[in-house]
């Protein structure tokens, strides 16, 4: 995803106009299936319709926007069937990263990965599902780190594009019961990075992302459609 600048010296009055209702959007300011009309929103940034038109085929970039003709831009939601598709597409190239990265840690990389490990541990023996998701996030990335950089960007910009659609909860808030599956499961990923082999931390892997499809199906069975969720990383 493209980076914009953010500094105010800096910024055009799209830019401007960008930066805000992307705030807005993501603080849930205006949330999801919200009519954004361009005059009014315009006065209310105090600019042109102009700049506010860049901002939002901007915001349609980063899939927080929807542009029909007719019906003018919406801020996206993201439907369950959505939601678990892109997931199974990220974990599948998550099982690939695994399967990859298990030749090409270092002493140096698995020691991170250790790290990693050890503080998801801490944050579930403490029962707090916020830093579990966090710590989370940061594992996976510990453990794709040898990666070659194209495949850590697809899985990135995947887990980023539906986060941005997904902001209010994370899978461990809404299923705390699920933590102790998915730590079990990152040790078996982590006993086979150890070990340096492709087969038991990709089929590890594999087993995680399965029961992962199965947690996140779990916590939107009783959701309505395009009702929003957010992750650290088992998203």
């Amino acid at each position: 995803m493209a980076k914009r600048q953010s500094g105010p010296g800096h910024l055009t009055k799209s830019d401007y106009a960008y930066q805000e209702l992307r705030r807005r959007i993501l603080n849930d300011r205006i949330p999801p299936g919200t009519r954004l009309l361009l005059r009014p929103l315009a006065e209310e940034l105090g600019l042109s319709v102009m700049p506010v038109r860049d901002a939002l085929r901007m915001l349609e970039g980063d899939g927080l926007v929807t542009l029909e003709s007719h019906r003018g831009a919406t801020v996206t939601s993201i439907s369950k069937d959505a939601v678990l598709q892109t997931i199974g597409i990220r974990m599948w190239l998550e099982v690939l990263a695994v399967r990859e990265a298990a030749s090409r840690h270092t002493d140096s990389s698995l020691a991170a990965v250790e790290r990693a490990l050890a503080e998801a541990e801490k944050a579930m023996e403490a029962g707090d599902a916020i830093a579990y998701t966090r710590a989370n996030r940061r594992l996976h990335e510990a453990i794709e780190r040898p990666v070659p950089e194209p495949v850590r960007e697809l899985i990135e910009d995947l887990w980023e594009r539906l986060w941005q659609t997904r902001r209010r909860m994370a899978l461990f808030a809404l299923l705390p019961d699920s933590i102790p599956e998915a730590q079990r499961e990152h040790r078996e990923i982590v006993a086979g990075l150890r070990k340096r082999d492709p087969d038991a931390a990709g089929e590890a892997m594999e087993r995680h992302r399965l029961s992962t499809l199965a947690n996140w199906e779990r916590a939107l069975a009783d959701r309505p459609d395009g009702a929003e969720a957010a992750d650290g990383r088992d998203a």
